[in-house]
């Protein structure tokens, strides 16, 4: 197929673009500023100008791709009438909360299982589940190519690459006026959140008459297209600010038993006992880190329902030993204990951390078992080659 590949730069950029091409489609990058996701007339006339070009050579584009679904070019697909297949890996990709995933001329596939349900009950069609995929070639070469790993790459204790969130709003804090008796709920269903992992009570506890006394305090600026309410709003935030409590607070709790280094361009966390780096460059530094840590440790953001983030698949298709809390479908697919292994708490986490990093035998064997599961089910050429599948059919 003759396709259009939107980048914004992401991470995945050079793994799907290199894996579609040796499926044999002819890929034409498209790199443009997105100044608004909803609303850009110069994206829209550029991108607009590039497929007339592919016309008037006819040789047309087939569809229309790219790693999240954008708004903006759901309504280019429209407009010129040509399939628009996007994958999206965030959550929540406020997106995806546009008038726009009714466009007909959308497929969409989503990495999260319950996000994709949600949608199709609103009446969307044309979104599959498709959970994410690593190179593992490209993997396996960078990490054989790698001589003289630096000690920055190198862990004996407990590594963490991601986002601590603790520069971004809370609040029970940075709300101006807000009641002594709201900023205490939140605190609470926080608190009894934060105990449990693998369920959502916050969609019960933090219901549409709690929302509205916050939106009396908050004040909420979106798109007019966005059917997105305050609730999903507030939703988003309060997930956002537990997964920051739970993140920091395991690695405090770690840090007080084994070497922890923490990857992050948060502001600095302060921590006695753990080394903070700034991110390390995806395609090349993150594979070797992951294969020369002894822990590999991924606390999923809470807005993630029931997927495997790409975090979890990229550490264990580079060999690591991935050490992380309950993910539904990690769980449907792989064997906890075999191929990777999970903990309940920041208590259960820390002690499975200090046997792992004890028992080096079983912690390498189970770090190659997890590899070579992902490997077999969770790899580009097989993820892509089933979403063209899906495609081929609605195609016909």
């Amino acid at each position: 197929m003759k396709i259009l590949y939107f980048t914004w730069n992401e991470i995945t950029k050079a793994d799907v673009v290199s894996n579609l091409q040796r499926m044999g489609h002819d890929i034409t990058l498209f790199t443009h500023k997105i100044k608004n996701y909803i609303k850009d007339v110069d994206f829209l006339n550029d991108m607009e100008e590039k497929i007339v070009q592919e016309k008037k050579k006819q040789i047309p584009f087939e569809i229309i791709f790219s790693c999240n679904f954008i708004p903006l070019i759901s309504k280019i697909a429209l407009r010129n009438k040509i399939p628009y297949v996007s994958w999206t890996y965030d959550s929540p990709c406020m997106t995806m909360y546009s008038e726009m995933i009714f466009n007909p001329y959308n497929y969409m596939f989503h990495f999260d299982w319950s996000e994709t349900e949600r949608l199709k009950s609103l009446g969307v069609s044309n979104i599959y589940h498709l959970p994410l995929a690593v190179d593992e070639k490209r993997i396996t070469q960078v990490i054989n190519n790698a001589c003289n790993v630096s000690s920055e790459l190198k862990n004996a204790g407990v590594s963490f690459m991601g986002n601590l969130y603790n520069d971004e709003v809370d609040l029970t804090t940075d709300v101006t006026g807000l009641p002594e008796y709201e900023k205490g709920y939140l605190e609470g269903i926080m608190q009894s959140q934060s105990l449990i992992s693998g369920s959502d009570l916050l969609e019960e506890m933090l219901d549409d008459v709690f929302a509205e006394r916050l939106g009396h305090y908050i004040n909420f600026t979106k798109e007019e297209e966005l059917f997105v309410n305050d609730r999903d709003m507030i939703l988003n935030i309060v997930k956002k600010m537990i997964s920051s409590r739970e993140r920091i607070n395991i690695l405090k709790e770690l840090a007080g038993r084994l070497p922890v280094t923490l990857y992050s361009q948060s502001a600095l966390c302060n921590i006695p006992g753990i080394s903070q780096y700034g991110y390390i460059d995806y395609e090349h530094d993150m594979p070797v880190m992951f294969a020369n840590s002894c822990i590999n440790l991924n606390i999923t953001l809470r807005n993630i329902k029931t997927a495997i983030p790409l975090r979890a698949l990229d550490i264990m298709g580079a060999g690591g030993f991935l050490l992380t809390n309950y993910c539904p479908e990690l769980s449907e697919y792989m064997m906890d204990g075999s191929e990777f292994v999970s903990y309940s708490d920041a208590g259960d986490c820390v002690e499975k951390a200090v046997y792992y990093v004890q028992h080096e035998e079983l912690r390498k064997r189970i770090a190659d078992s997890g590899r070579k599961k992902v490997t077999e089910l969770f790899t580009y050429d097989i993820q892509l080659e089933k979403m063209f599948q899906i495609l081929r059919k609605e195609f016909s």
